[in-house]
């Protein structure tokens, strides 16, 4: 089935007038959150763990997410960009955890004494979603802005996997994309509304800060850690690392590569992440002709 038959624009349509836009082209529109290139991000994130809880250093654990980037033009002024995410958990818990569960960044909730022994438990975990919403000036380099919402859900299979509750706040975008520096973040916060009034209350910050530099038009240097602080067990966690981000085509597909290692901080002195090795790839889909046209 061809591209035209499925109402997808080709990807030369993401730069009017230049023919098919080269990987460099691509890998400049891929630092912005607000394009129009439709991206099925995937991530690979492997956390080791330590503290002062006996046990904790023998502790890790694997997130495979799914998260795909979408925008869309709202109205004919406003663009919406959609990024959902979709969690698989892999957690080496302790087998006398209790309440101990991964709210998406890190092992939290009531602590045992210490931790003898552990089993692997994987599954869903807390899916979620942040949408943002820019005119379409604030949606072009180097200046790029936008602000939304941003939600989680109570969709984890097993206990552990997730917070137990249903969350969502509000979330902003900045970001500038320049010829040799990419720098911004995304801030998020979210309050619990619903869920097992049995389980620790959400009310949590992440800021998702950017610092990359281009060596080539398609490769750069630097990191997207995002940081956190838990306001209910008022803890932070900061992330601090290094990595590599480059663009390929694999036949004719551009595809987005990145590896990163980060070291964390963190103020919770008995059980943390310390070291996390982050690897992603990105295919980049064509858009959708649909997504290109104002919906109202």
């Amino acid at each position: 089935m061809t591209l035209l038959m499925l109402g997808i624009a080709p990807l030369q349509a993401e730069m009017p007038g230049s023919g098919e836009p080269s990987t460099a082209e691509i890998a400049k529109m891929m630092k912005n959150p607000l394009s129009y290139l439709w991206m099925f991000a995937t991530q690979n994130d492997t956390y080791w763990l330590d503290g002062d809880l006996p046990g904790a250093d023998k502790l890790h654990v694997n997130s495979f997410t799914i998260m795909p980037v979408m925008p869309m033009q709202l109205t004919e002024n406003y663009k919406l960009v959609l990024r959902p995410w979709i969690p698989i958990v892999s957690l080496d818990a302790p087998r006398n955890s209790g309440d101990l569960h991964w709210d998406g960044d890190e092992l939290t909730g009531p602590l045992p004494a210490g931790i003898k022994n552990s089993a692997w438990k994987s599954g869903l975990g807390d899916m979620g979603f942040w949408a943002a919403v820019a005119d379409n000036d604030s949606a072009k380099p180097p200046y790029i802005f936008g602000a939304g919402i941003t939600a989680q859900f109570d969709t984890a299979s097993r206990r552990e996997l997730g917070s137990g509750r249903s969350s969502a706040g509000p979330m902003a975008l900045a970001f500038y994309v320049g010829e040799q520096w990419t720098v911004g973040g995304i801030l998020q916060h979210w309050w619990d509304y619903a869920g097992d009034d049995t389980r620790k209350h959400v009310n949590k910050t992440a800021f998702q800060y950017f610092y990359y530099y281009n060596l080539t038009p398609e490769t750069s240097i630097g990191a997207a850690p995002s940081a956190t602080y838990d306001w209910v067990e008022k803890h932070y966690d900061v992330p601090v690392g290094f990595g590599v981000n480059t663009t390929v085509r694999i036949g004719k597909l551009p595809v987005g590569l990145s590896a990163n290692l980060y070291y964390h901080t963190s103020d919770n002195d008995l059980i943390r992440n310390r070291w996390q090795l982050q690897i992603g790839i990105t295919p980049i889909l064509p858009s959708p002709d649909w997504s290109r046209q104002p919906l109202f």
